[in-house]
């Protein structure tokens, strides 16, 4: 579902905008919403980001212990399976 925006930007930075679109081959409209989209993802990575580090501060080494359990259960689960055994 979309919903009509009206904003008013200032002009450079309007003809910045089209001529990125035009260069994507993509409208203005559809430029625009992926630059939000962008910028919603790159907020939400950051935030991960500092979630990961004060997880990693609170408790240091479990994040580490943590990816090696899961290594070493997919690497097992990779050798099972070239073995034939359980799915």
């Amino acid at each position: 579902m979309t919903k009509p925006v009206n904003m008013r930007l200032r002009e450079d930075l309007v003809e910045a905008a089209k001529l990125a679109a035009e260069t994507d081959g993509i409208t203005l409209t559809a430029f625009a919403a992926k630059a939000i989209e962008e910028k919603l993802l790159r907020r939400e990575f950051e935030e991960h980001a500092r979630m990961v580090n004060a997880a990693e501060a609170a408790d240091p080494g479990r994040l580490v212990r943590k990816s090696r359990a899961v290594r070493d259960g997919l690497a097992t689960w990779k050798a099972e399976r070239r073995a034939g055994g359980p799915v």
